[in-house]
């Protein structure tokens, strides 16, 4: 328990010497832009590939992928059902909300999370897959249909995968795995050196992104909800489906951890690009990223608990 406390104490400090270094000037604003858009497009594929090609395929669409898929829709719906009573959410901000409520921010707070805090960058693998094969792209679309009227191409809507770097390091590192080839030394250490450095890049971009930014909350009661919905919500779902699936101690604390990832950031794009919902997912993307580490703590405190009872 000490070293998951003292992991996820780790992750805080660093996200707080990116906002020390951007507080005394030592780095620009546009530091983090230049580390998010690296991480995206380089160290964080790099470390999905290298994952997913040394990890067995059952692994990745094997049950963690089952609980994934069933937290992200269980909270989405429980969303759904309650703000269209209270507080009575319609079009934009009721989809907007529900993306808010139940997108994971695998890509970048999930991977530091996997590496530090469960030692196993494999962790986060189905919640990367599910998201960004199935999750995303529906929501992008939806958004854009609650916002406008009108239903995006298939043409767009299949650009909008394949273009991801990640959906691409996804698919080409579970087709190497699948092949069972020796990955080659060059391709082996290159992607291992790249996807180490995306966890601290990733954590710091944050940091650094956090000064200056005149962050607040919005969204009021929808973003509550969300928010609630995202950090309670989901991980009691993926509690109950893992058990319900069989799954146990490390296996059953790793999928329950990895729903109380905080909201990812798409949720804020999809509002911008569709022009609505805008304040609920921007509100909710701040409020679950900071309460997201306590939040961990006390699950991983209370699996320890029941597993020394």
């Amino acid at each position: 328990m000490a070293s998951i406390i003292w992991s996820i104490c780790a992750i805080g400090a660093v996200i707080g010497i990116g906002w020390l270094a951007r507080r005394f000037d030592r780095v620009g604003q546009e530091a983090a832009t230049a580390l998010a858009q690296v991480t995206y497009w380089v160290a964080s594929p790099a470390m999905v590939f290298h994952a997913e090609a040394g990890t067995d395929v059952s692994s990745v669409f094997g049950r963690p992928l089952l609980v994934a898929a069933a937290s992200g829709v269980g909270a989405a719906l429980f969303f759904v059902a309650v703000a269209r009573v209270w507080p009575r959410l319609r079009g934009p901000d009721l989809v907007l909300g529900a993306m808010a409520a139940s997108l994971n921010n695998g890509a970048y707070i999930g991977i530091p999370v996997a590496v530090y805090v469960l030692g196993d960058a494999s962790a986060v693998l189905p919640v990367i897959v599910f998201q960004l094969g199935f999750f995303t792209p529906m929501f992008f679309v939806l958004a854009e249909v609650s916002a406008a009227g009108r239903t995006p191409s298939p043409c767009a809507v299949a650009r909008l995968v394949v273009t991801n770097p990640m959906v691409v390091a996804a698919v080409a590192g579970l087709v190497f795995s699948a092949s069972g080839a020796a990955m080659p030394v060059l391709v082996d250490v290159t992607a291992s050196m790249l996807g180490q450095a995306a966890p601290p890049m990733i954590l710091l971009a944050f940091g650094i992104s956090l000064r200056g930014g005149g962050a607040r909350v919005r969204g009021g009661a929808g973003a509550v909800l969300a928010s609630a919905t995202k950090l309670v919500v989901q991980p009691l779902v993926a509690l109950s489906v893992g058990m319900a699936l069989g799954l146990r101690g490390q296996a059953l604390m790793s999928v329950t951890v990895m729903a109380t990832l905080p909201t990812a950031q798409n949720a804020y794009i999809a509002a911008t690009r569709a022009g609505g919902g805008v304040e609920i997912a921007q509100g909710t993307v701040l409020i679950t990223t900071f309460a997201s580490l306590p939040v961990t703590i006390g699950v991983a405190a209370l699996f320890h608990a029941l597993s020394a009872a």
